[in-house]
């Protein structure tokens, strides 16, 4: 049966189920004998032959819903478990919900972080639940509303997640993040070659471009070694052959999907400029590198450049009028600075412990 969009809805009879559609992608389940809706765990996965499958009649997929014609996707979601809802499809439930706190784009941002940042995410997203109840029944303002969120996630989270930081994600953040770790080049044949490289993946840490570019890259333009054996076998990404069939290689530090690989003690020679430049920020001298700090950088100008709907007058005349200076307080960038190190320094030992004798910088 086609529903909305473009949802629809067979039977498997072979288990006496209904799958639930979207583009033929299996997205959820409803057991008729338990009267139980689940959200299919490789949703969006698993892609069915609808015609194979017999149709559901309108009475039998209303009686799975309560007596409900679906007209929207949450007329499923609201149905599951929240335990097996990623957090967009929370996000929608409470904006379907709660209109018009939702509607607020600094409430709608403290919810999704404090669901983001949850270990349980089901529980806080009930107890977000709870409070927009709450807020509504008083009419609370929109104000007081961040300010509950925002002890509510202190007191579930146990620290302050919307303190403004500079920010180190641990693990792997597959946007445009840089991907740091031990690593260890098995096959020198193409040290970038996704079979090449052994990834101690449980040290990484990820960390958004334009922070690296901003905070990172006199440290790591300044240590980069092209000499290293391991940065000149990175067989070049794209186009990995001339036309006379020679291998190119990549030169450089090169900021797309591409190891940068440093020695532990580069690293080390790193976090003790590092160090020197938290004591020249914190008391005012200048070293080689304050400088550079101040100078406005990163990925915003080169953005513009996919811009459909401006024209290269318009482009031009940003970039001419973006900062040029960066006026990141201080203390933030010391902050990121000691984080930074004390993660370093945690992959040195663990990775030197586990046989890596590398540290890959690699860009999204």
């Amino acid at each position: 049966m086609k529903l909305f969009d473009n949802f629809e809805a067979v039977k498997f009879t072979e288990e006496n189920l209904i799958f639930v559609t979207k583009g033929r992608y299996i997205y959820y389940i409803y057991d008729p004998k338990y009267k139980n809706w689940k959200k299919y765990k490789n949703s969006g996965y698993d892609c069915i032959t609808v015609n194979n499958y017999q149709d559901v009649s309108k009475e039998e997929i209303m009686n799975a819903l309560g007596g409900i014609l679906p007209q929207k996707e949450t007329d499923f979601t609201r149905r599951c478990d929240p335990s097996e809802l990623y957090i967009i499809k929370m996000l929608d439930l409470l904006k379907e919900d709660y209109p018009d706190y939702m509607s607020n784009d600094l409430i709608y941002y403290a919810s999704q972080k404090f669901l983001d940042e949850s270990d349980i995410r089901h529980r806080s997203y009930y107890e977000l639940r709870k409070l927009f109840d709450n807020a509504d029944s008083i009419h609370e303002d929109n104000e007081n509303v961040i300010n509950q969120i925002q002890k509510l996630s202190f007191d579930i989270i146990g620290r302050d997640i919307f303190k403004r930081e500079i920010g180190i994600v641990d693990g792997h953040d597959s946007s445009s993040y840089f991907w740091i770790m031990p690593v260890r080049v098995i096959d020198y044949a193409d040290s970038n070659g996704l079979d090449s490289v052994a990834k101690m993946k449980s040290s990484e840490i990820s960390i958004e471009e334009d922070d690296v570019a901003q905070y990172l890259t006199p440290f790591l333009y300044k240590y980069y070694d092209d000499e290293l054996e391991a940065n000149k076998k990175r067989v070049k990404y794209w186009n990995p052959k001339d036309k006379d069939g020679n291998i190119i290689y990549t030169k450089g530090f090169e900021w797309y999907l591409t190891h940068n690989f440093y020695t532990h003690q580069s690293i080390m020679n790193m976090l003790a400029d590092i160090r020197d430049t938290i004591e020249a920020l914190s008391s005012g001298r200048e070293n080689e590198f304050t400088a550079k700090l101040r100078k406005k950088r990163g990925t915003e100008t080169y953005k513009l450049l996919y811009s459909k709907n401006m024209t290269q007058e318009q482009i031009d005349e940003y970039n001419a009028n973006i900062p040029k200076e960066d006026d990141t307080p201080v203390d933030l960038i010391i902050d990121f600075y000691r984080r930074f190190i004390y993660r370093m320094e945690y992959m040195l030992r663990v990775g030197s412990e586990k046989g890596y004798n590398l540290i890959s910088f690699m860009g999204p």
